[in-house]
This record gives C-alpha cells, structure tokens and sequence, in this order.
C-alpha cells in the first residue's frame, strides 16, 4: 500500500506539472514546497494514506490548478512552525520541472514544525522508526534551540515553551544513546 499512496501523489505533481505547461504560455519555471505528511511520504518516510497534499509557496499562476490535483495552501498560515532558514535547506523532489519544480524542507525542518503542531498524527508521523532512524539529530538540537531558526520564526514565547517541552520529550524517548 505505501508504494501505491507514494505513487499516487507523485502521479498527481507530475500531472500537475504538465497541466501547468499546457495552460502558462510563458518560459518562467515556478517552484513549489511540499510539507506535511505528503513530504514525509515523498521523502519515503512514511507510508500512511493522507488526503491532501500540503504546499508552501506556491506562485499565483498555479492557483487554478490547486483544487483539481487536492493541493492545500491552508498550511501557509503555520509557516512559523518551520525554522527561519528552513529555506536553505530544501531538497529537489526527482520528478516533475517541465513547468514546476517541487521540493520538500529538510527531514528535521519537517520534524520541528510537526512537534510545534503535534496532533495525533503528527505525533505519529514523528515517531516512526524510518522517520527517527534518518534524522540528524545534531541538526535537530540546532533547528529547535538556535536563536536564528525556530526561535526566530515562531510567534511568541508561549508557543516556544510550548514546542520545547514537547521537543525535550521527543528527544528523551526517541534520541538514540551515545556509546
């Protein structure tokens, strides 16, 4: 099953994608950034069903094409649970750029704005083991306790104290010990 969901999705960009080319009669190329558990399935992390695909900048001029392929901007409005600089660290997604070129944030930039929300899936999605077993957990500590990273984006210092009791306990189940 986590083939096929991973499949879908990609099917869905890449249509996206030449949807895109067909209806922009211009020579720009837009770029998109997929977050949530969609990355995390595109990252291959994950293999559970998710029903949309949440997306972070994305240009005006794919707007229209949003609904058809369930693409998501609602997730724009916790922009400052990902660390400030979460930007420098996106990585190419292997598949669509005729039109649209998709990344997805860093695992750990992923990691830190799912512990900000912490629903029950994002609990989930944190705590699997393929998900624990790929992360950095140095560029973890940096993303979550740097005063130019998550502290520097997000709101204010309740929800900081918030996200840092929730990160402290993360760390203290999952981190792995140090010989």
């Amino acid at each position: 099953m986590g083939k096929m969901i991973l499949d879908d999705l990609r099917k869905r960009l890449e249509r996206l994608d030449e949807d895109a080319d067909l209806m922009i009669d211009n020579n720009d190329r837009y770029q998109m950034v997929i977050v949530g558990g969609s990355a995390f399935i595109l990252l291959g992390k994950l293999t559970r069903a998710t029903h949309d695909i949440d997306a972070l900048s994305v240009p005006k001029e794919l707007y229209s094409l949003l609904g058809k392929y369930d693409i998501n901007t609602d997730v724009e409005a916790y922009i400052d649970n990902f660390p400030y600089n979460f930007q420098d660290r996106l990585q190419p997604l292997p598949f669509g750029g005729t039109k649209v070129q998709f990344y997805t944030p860093g695992l750990e930039d992923l990691v830190i704005a799912k512990l900000c929300s912490f629903r029950d899936t994002d609990k989930a999605d944190v705590e699997s083991e393929a998900v624990r077993n790929s992360l950095d957990w140095d560029l973890l500590e940096h993303l979550a306790t740097d005063e130019d990273e998550l502290k520097a984006s997000i709101l204010n210092d309740w929800r900081y104290r918030d996200f840092y009791i929730r990160y402290q306990e993360y760390v203290e189940r999952w981190r792995p010990c140090e010989s």
